[in-house]
């Protein structure tokens, strides 16, 4: 299911288009200009708490990598980085070994070590450089080539039209939209999202689409058993 498809459905399911109303071609249709917007919204915030909440695979975006270069001591991660997938490592398959993030960051690092910058050797750590683009940077600095390779989780945004919803099937599309279609009548309804945390049937939306994203059948108990 395409972005279009899923604002159609959305607004379908709220009575905005009914069986003798012409469904949205493309986003600036003038004939239901606003509510489309609101759809894209509504979507757009769900799909950001989805990712936040860690319950896509489809971000799982596979692997990037890093050649590092002497002397060089930042490197930029791929423009789609949302964040590391599970606990955040860089993979060097020469010497078969793992770097991790430095415990507390550049911040006690620059304590730690005054000269951080620039001491050289081959890396034992790696940390978040904050800067205006998302970069790593490593301590020590690398003093050769190396390639460090990591599995991430990209950005999964949509924005045209056309961009497929990040689901792997069309009945987990169908029940997302059941689930922004709450937002959506919350916002065209000028309620405050903010009560949409304790909605029953937004809850049990996303429990909807959390269940089938799973892979797996739901527990069928839930106490304990004692023998």
């Amino acid at each position: 299911m395409n972005f279009l498809s899923a604002v159609t459905r959305i607004m379908r399911a709220e009575s905005i288009i009914r069986g003798d109303t012409d469904a949205p071609t493309t986003f600036s249709d003038l004939q239901h200009g606003a509510t489309i917007n609101l759809a894209q919204i509504a979507i757009q915030d769900e799909l950001q708490e989805l990712v936040a909440d860690n319950v896509l695979p489809y971000e799982h975006a596979g692997t990037g990598s890093i050649v590092t270069a002497a002397s060089t001591r930042s490197y930029s991660l791929p423009s789609d980085f949302v964040r590391f997938f599970g606990t955040p490592s860089l993979y060097e398959a020469a010497t078969n070994t793992r770097l991790y993030e430095y415990k507390g960051g550049e911040v006690k690092l620059m304590h730690d070590f005054y000269d951080y910058k620039t001491q050289s050797s081959t890396p034992q750590w790696f940390y978040f450089d904050m800067t205006t683009t998302k970069k790593l940077a490593f301590w020590p600095v690398p003093n050769d080539a190396k390639t460090y390779t990591f599995d991430y989780e990209k950005d999964v945004s949509v924005t045209a039209a056309s961009d497929t919803l990040p689901f792997h099937n069309e009945i987990e599309a169908q029940a997302f939209c059941r689930l922004a279609a709450r937002r959506f009548k919350f916002l065209y309804q000028k309620m405050d999202a903010a009560l949409l945390a304790n909605d029953p049937e937004h809850m049990k939306a996303k429990a909807t689409l959390i269940l089938l994203i799973s892979g797996a059948a739901p527990a069928s108990q839930y106490a304990a058993i004692y023998r």
